[in-house]
């Protein structure tokens, strides 16, 4: 249900800095362009993921803290 009404802030925050990279640094150096794009898209998508996570209500049994424990503990949860 978040996801529902964050989606379109979520692809707004995604889609400006492409537009912003096309039309200051495409024109003239296309593939660095490219991997600064691609490089904000990661981060982005690693920061929602960690900034979401999993809800606090949410009832896992058999997770403690509703982290698998086969989770690796350098990927935050």
């Amino acid at each position: 249900m978040t996801l529902l009404f964050l989606a379109p802030l979520i692809w707004i925050a995604a889609a400006v800095p492409w537009v912003v990279l096309h039309s200051t640094l495409g024109r003239r150096h296309h593939a660095s362009a490219l991997t600064a794009g691609l490089a904000f898209t990661l981060w982005f998508t690693w920061f929602l993921v960690t900034w979401l996570g999993m809800p606090d209500s949410y009832s896992a049994p058999l997770c403690p803290d509703n982290v698998p424990p086969w989770w690796p503990a350098f990927i935050p949860a």
